[in-house]
Parts: structure tokens; sequence; C-alpha cells
């Protein structure tokens, strides 16, 4: 067999969703899977559900890498949060820093 045989055939090709995903819902999919959930689970939070209208714009915007110091307790409340939710933790921050921006109006 060669390499040629491997390659992908058009009629394959054309069959691949090619609709452009953010890095959220790419993360919520993943998780939903790992959980035997269905892409896009319609058990979602509170949180989420009223942060997605605050910050959808957001989630297509480059993202970087960002490093903070939390105590246990806090690292483990955000594992919990995030287990419960089926929601990252790194969205559940962004969620709260939007949320907390747009509810502060004293600035």
């Amino acid at each position: 067999m060669s390499l040629l045989n491997l390659s992908r055939t058009t009629s394959r090709a054309s069959t691949i969703n090619t609709e452009p995903v953010t890095a959220d819902t790419f993360i919520d999919d993943a998780l939903n899977y790992a959980q035997g959930r269905p892409a896009h689970a319609d058990s979602q939070t509170q949180l989420v559900t009223s942060a997605s209208k605050v910050s959808n714009d957001a989630s297509m915007q480059p993202m970087r890498r960002a490093t903070f110091t939390l105590t246990e307790e806090c690292i483990d409340q955000l594992q919990e949060i995030s287990d419960h939710s089926g929601v990252a933790k790194s969205k559940l921050i962004r969620l709260w820093i939007a949320h907390f921006a747009h509810t502060r109006s004293d600035w």
C-alpha cells in the first residue's frame, strides 16, 4: 500500500463540517463527549446562559495564557464548579469577569 492510497478522497472531504468553531464551543463539546452527553447539551447552568448573552463576541477574539495565584480552597472550589456545570475552568473565569464588569456601575 502506498501513501497515495491513504489520502482522503474528495467525497469524504466534502462531508466534513467547515463551519468555524469557537474555542469555547470546541471545549464544551469535548467535555460533553467525554461525559457521554450529546454535543451542545441542553442542560446548561444559569451562569452560562446569562453570560453567553453578555459575551458572545468575546469568544471570537484571540486568547492569551495567563497565570493566577489561588489558594488550594479556591482551586478545589473552581474544580467542583467546573465538574458540576460541565464548563471549563478558564471559561468560568471569563464569564465571571464579564459578569462583574457589566454589573459594576461605580467605576
